[in-house]
């Protein structure tokens, strides 16, 4: 009989005695306080975002992660008649230029608000791609392009983008739109990234939904993190692949090093320093990770990723104990929606690892994003 996931939940979630439902400020410290009548409501495990709350209004602040303690954006958004430099809300059409927060606004119900979309060869969600074919939504960018003309000939009331360095924003063109910074892919924890469903939620009037679907996020995590945290093996791992002269791996402190950590494995980088990717050559990753456990892979091989295909890729693969073993955890984003869905679905990442390095934790789970590659 396939294994219940949400049953298994159930009697995880009584494991935990306690979870924290406060707010934190962005230094981290959790608390929730009244300052000059706003009520300041800092998510929990999201570093770059915050929310300050009147009666009337609602204050959102992205903060800059490339400049410490720097603010990069500041909206005020008003549910009433909107005053200078205030946003009247519930938003009725936005641009959306990144592929989570197509899925952010689709878990809230808001699909049809969305009039614009970037890269629409890469969309997953079958609702979109129908939109799409009856023109009820566009295409406005693609290959790092916006298409101006077309953004002014229907414009959006916002566009909501995804910039990848601090100062980045939109062509001067389009500055009589109003450009939203959505920073989720920064955030070096899973449930940080998944906490930005408030953040859009804010801008449509969705608050409480989007709390509702973050506690379930949060408690399914949490439960599968009790369950292997106490594991007496922790199983070696590293993580992608050598490409154009560079084996770029997860740094020490990023997203998918957490993962690593949350699901009872030790990641043989996990004390480097940094949160996003760091280059390292060749030799150096096979000399440190020739003897590890488990090799994850996220890429497309065709029709059928195999072992024949990687070696035929780089015969030097053939050489890491994780390849020998059979042990590579494999995802293909094309048929799984990975860079769509994931970030709003850490749970399920974080049972893949588990079933994965833990089989028995979870004898009948069916992994969502990653297999153990046969």
């Amino acid at each position: 009989m396939k294994y219940k996931f949400n049953h298994f939940l159930e009697l995880g979630v009584s494991i935990l005695t306690v979870l924290f439902f406060v707010a934190c400020d962005s230094s981290g410290q959790q608390h929730q306080r009244q300052n000059n009548k706003e009520t300041i409501a800092q998510p929990e495990f999201a570093k770059n975002f915050a929310l300050y709350h009147e009666a009337k209004r609602t204050r959102v602040v992205i903060f800059n992660p490339w400049q410490s303690g720097k603010i990069m954006a500041s909206f005020v958004l008003v549910k009433g008649k909107a005053g200078k430099g205030e946003i009247h809300i519930p938003l009725k059409n936005v641009a959306v230029f990144s592929a989570t927060q197509l899925s952010a606004l689709d878990r809230l119900g808001l699909l049809n608000r969305i009039t614009g979309i970037s890269e629409a060869t890469y969309v997953k969600n079958k609702t979109v791609k129908k939109l799409l074919k009856q023109n009820k939504i566009t295409e406005l960018a693609a290959s790092g392009n916006y298409y101006v003309e077309k953004i002014l000939e229907h414009p959006p009331q916002a566009i909501f983008f995804s910039p990848y360095q601090s100062g980045q924003n939109l062509p001067p063109a389009l500055s009589s739109i109003r450009a939203i910074p959505y920073l989720d892919f920064m955030e070096s924890t899973p449930l940080g990234r998944a906490e930005w469903i408030k953040f859009t939620a804010a801008f449509f009037g969705k608050e409480k939904q989007a709390d509702s679907l973050f506690e379930h996020i949060e408690k399914q995590y949490l439960a599968l993190k009790k369950l292997a945290e106490n594991t007496k093996e922790r199983p070696t791992v590293f993580s992608d692949k050598y490409f154009n002269g560079q084996w770029y791996l997860p740094g020490g402190k990023s997203y998918v090093a957490q993962l690593f950590k949350d699901a009872g494995a030790d990641y043989i980088w996990k004390n480097n320093p940094d949160k996003a990717s760091f280059p390292l050559d060749f030799e150096t990753v096979f000399a440190r990770a020739r003897q590890a456990d488990f090799w994850r892979i996220v890429g497309t091989y065709g029709s059928k990723a195999s072992y024949k295909a990687l070696a035929d890729e780089n015969e030097l693969y053939t050489h890491f104990n994780a390849f020998r073993q059979h042990h590579i955890i494999y995802c293909n984003p094309d048929s799984t929606a990975y860079f769509e869905n994931s970030p709003l679905e850490p749970q399920f990442v974080l049972a893949d690892f588990i079933k994965a390095f833990h089989p028995e934790l979870l004898p009948e789970y069916e992994p969502h994003y990653y297999k153990i590659l046969p």
